[in-house]
């Protein structure tokens, strides 16, 4: 039995730091169907921000091979990481829309909760989805962990396609695993085939290399303003997301490289999860509190909701729920 070492990678932590913050950008802002600036970010983010806490899981789990006996443990693994959080967190959005349900962005439909929680569709916590389908995908990536993740990621991508062209699925079990199931064995096969590359390339980190990914940056939000407000094309969305995606991690291997601001992304890294499942009621209680009944204006309370969504569930997370072990592992799986 071929089993891999544990390995800790801190190009893949920083790359989960930026990921992150993206993702509170996400939940702050408002999308606009005209150009504005932060209308443009929230979009922006939104193009790459979650296909690459795939792309992170996938290249974590990287390629094993495990015995029938190994899948079961990494299965329940799974579920206590994943699932536990998922249906813990789903009754205590639930119960806080029933009693504050006159301020819910989405109020909860009773009378379909109980499948919608089941196959994933339309949670109560909209952000939970993530946890959900990357479950599932895990759980296919756990039982044919024999076969290649190259293989697998171009299998995925090909069913990608056709879903995206023919099939239609999304927002469920079915939609969630042909959409994103092709970029976490990406993850995968970037780790195998590209990593070492990508980390030891003399131009990618040297200085040029900075200025040259700098210059593509700047390209790539171009062409992701087209695709947002100027095209419909699938092929230019997937495009813009495998993009997006790559130039998060190689930036990442940058900062790693060169330990600029390292330390920030590094924690931003380690709380990740605690600031995807907590910050949610943090900008949720600011959007009510001072968007519905105090009324302050949109911009106050959506750079309100970027500071405190970032900052508070860290301090949460390390001086309450980190510490209570019921807590950490209902909230986090841990």
């Amino acid at each position: 039995m071929e089993k891999s070492k544990k390995q800790y990678f801190n190009e893949i932590n920083i790359m989960r730091g930026m990921a992150v913050l993206c993702v509170v950008i996400g939940h702050s802002f408002n999308p606009t169907e005209t150009p504005t600036i932060l209308g443009f970010i929230k979009s922006f983010v939104y193009c790459f921000h979650m296909p690459a806490f795939f792309f992170i899981s996938g290249f974590l789990e990287g390629e094993k091979r495990r015995s029938i006996s190994e899948k079961k443990q990494a299965i329940v693994k799974k579920a206590k990481r994943l699932m536990v959080p998922y249906f813990f967190l789903t009754v205590v959005t639930a119960v806080l829309k029933l009693l504050f349900g006159a301020f819910a962005r989405n109020p909860l439909n009773y009378s379909t909760l109980a499948v919608d929680v089941l196959i994933g569709r339309n949670n109560p916590n909209g952000g939970l989805w993530f946890l959900y389908a990357l479950f599932v995908i895990s759980i296919f990536g756990i039982l044919f962990d024999s076969v290649s993740r190259t293989v697998l990621a171009g299998v995925m991508f090909v069913l990608y396609m056709l879903n995206t062209v023919v099939l239609k699925q999304s927002g469920y079990i079915v939609g969630f695993f042909l959409s994103y199931a092709w970029i976490y064995f990406m993850g995968g096969a970037v780790r195998k085939h590209l990593f070492e590359i990508i980390k030891n390339s003399e131009l990618l980190m040297s200085v040029k290399g900075i200025v040259l990914i700098a210059v593509v940056s700047v390209g790539y939000m171009m062409l992701a303003f087209v695709s947002i407000y100027k095209s419909q094309s699938w092929s230019l969305a997937t495009a813009v997301t495998v993009i997006g995606v790559f130039l998060l991690f190689v930036i990442a291997v940058q900062i790693e490289h060169y330990h600029c601001g390292e330390k920030l992304w590094m924690v931003l890294g380690d709380y990740g999860m605690d600031i995807y499942m907590i910050g949610y009621y943090v900008q949720q209680a600011i959007f009510v509190v001072c968007g519905k009944i105090l009324g302050f204006d949109y911009l106050v309370y959506a750079w309100m909701m970027l500071f405190f969504g970032l900052i508070a569930p860290i301090f949460l997370s390390k001086y309450v729920v980190r510490k209570n072990h019921m807590l950490s592992t209902l909230i986090l799986g841990r």
